[in-house]
């Protein structure tokens, strides 16, 4: 049988590179590849080649292939391609370079209460996300977790639980989001307290955790309802895990900036979840007073000359054109007529080049006041057609509209060595340069007799 060494090397759907083996686990092995197209590094996962018989595997690993193409979050490696090569599957990734919270514990490296809580804060907003996507990780361990500095992290393989073998965790496996929060006060209670999986295990078996002095009362409480979520006694979802990890961190360091994981209704609850911390009001000097009066004084008369300028002596100005200036040029362009410049939406386009403009409102030659701001839309560049031959009808349409494609006009003949259904050839071709929402048509194999 073929060794999986033997595909080092090899280039997937002439685009994907095989450079180097960096994983391997019980089901699948990932590569460090490249991208021929793009010029980029990614990583590449396969099945094992064994389990390439196996076409319940293979099939499951497509679908978390297609459903993972759709899911985009700032906490979540992001898939960005798949594909068949000799019938064997693969997923195109992003490539971290970051440590895993495994390697992290490994190295006997623990979290304070501090950075657990910002921890707890990120890892509840990406599920949050994929609850709201009807979307369970399922194999959230700490190998699936990557630790970035600026207290950020992301996960990987959302989706591939059966397909991975579970979650390296004590709880039995289960396709659930509430097991997501199980494994999520897991993670957080080892990397708090340094236990190892065994003794952490034996804890919550035994239902005595072994906390360290410093470890506020409320962040122990969190993680117990994280564990107890799936049994009905902690978190009813990922949602409300979210906003009391906020309220917690904000009753530790009520005045110390939060990232930016809540806005509106779920923001104000939190709001309301924080408890009252009176800050005291510091005395001020004489000289401190004095001080403040002058730069308010001054303060003041900059807005007033400001206002006069603006009203009283602001004549009009011609609008520049700035269309297919880059947009630092059109900011600094529009500046020297006392214009303000706004990017108001950004769009792919194959004829301006990406941070570019593409359009302004108002128009070039149009007399405006002084300190109008001008709306602009920035290109985002062209849009590479996906290589799409091989892959069956459905799986085709998927990837152009994850790609913002539209798929065009569909046709069938008859192609010697293609199975019913599968992509034959497009239209544009290959590696062609359009616009967002352009049409890609599509020729498809039909039976055989």
């Amino acid at each position: 049988m073929e060794r999986s060494e033997d595909w080092r090397g090899r280039v997937l759907r002439k685009r994907y590179r095989l450079d180097e083996r960096i994983a391997l686990g019980r089901t699948v092995e990932v590569f460090r590849g490249f991208d021929l197209l793009e010029e980029r590094e990614v990583a590449v996962k396969l099945p094992l080649l064994h389990l390439l018989s196996d076409r319940e595997f293979c099939d499951q690993f497509r679908v978390a292939a297609h459903r993972a193409t759709r899911l985009r979050h700032p906490g979540i490696v992001e898939v960005m391609d798949y594909g068949i090569e000799e019938n064997r599957p693969f997923v195109v990734m992003e490539i971290l370079h970051a440590k895993t919270m495994h390697e992290m514990l490994e190295a006997g490296k623990k979290m304070k209460p501090l950075g657990a809580l910002y921890f707890a804060v990120e890892v509840t907003r990406i599920l949050t996300y994929l609850e709201e996507k009807g979307v369970a990780h399922g194999s959230l361990d700490e190998k699936h977790v990557f630790v970035f500095p600026g207290r950020r992290a992301k996960i990987s393989d959302v989706g591939f639980p059966s397909l991975l073998g579970g979650a390296d965790s004590p709880f039995p496996f289960l396709v659930d989001a509430k097991k997501d929060l199980r494994d999520l006060g897991y993670l957080v209670y080892r990397s708090l307290s340094g236990r190892s999986k065994a003794e952490a295990a034996e804890d919550i078996k035994k239902g005595k955790l072994k906390w360290d002095a410093g470890v506020p009362s409320r962040l122990r409480r969190f993680v117990q309802q994280c564990m107890e979520s799936s049994d009905g006694k902690g978190f009813a979802n990922a949602r409300q895990a979210l906003l009391e990890a906020v309220s917690t961190l904000r009753e530790e360091l009520p005045m110390a900036p939060l990232p930016e994981v809540i806005t509106g209704e779920a923001a104000a609850e939190a709001e309301a979840a924080a408890p009252a911390i009176p800050l005291p009001l510091p005395r001020l000097r004489r000289w401190q007073v004095w001080a403040g009066a002058v730069f308010l004084g001054l303060a003041a008369i900059t807005l007033l000359f400001w206002i006069i300028s603006a009203f009283i002596g602001g004549s009009k100005v011609e609008v520049p054109n700035l269309v297919n200036m880059s947009v630092e040029e059109a900011r600094r362009v529009a500046g020297e007529r006392d214009l303000g410049v706004l990017v108001v939406g950004k769009e792919y386009d194959m004829e301006v080049k990406a941070s570019h403009v593409i359009s302004q409102d108002p128009m070039v030659g149009v007399m405006v006041d002084r300190k109008t701001v001008v709306k602009v839309l920035e290109s985002l560049g062209p849009l590479t057609v996906p290589n799409l031959v091989g892959l069956t009808l459905d799986d085709a349409r998927i990837v152009l509209e994850s790609r913002g494609f539209r798929v065009g006009e569909v046709t069938y003949r008859d192609e010697p060595g293609y199975s019913e259904n599968r992509v034959v050839e497009t239209d544009p071709p290959y590696g062609s340069k359009l616009s967002g929402g352009a049409t890609v048509n599509l020729v498809v194999s039909r039976k055989t007799s």
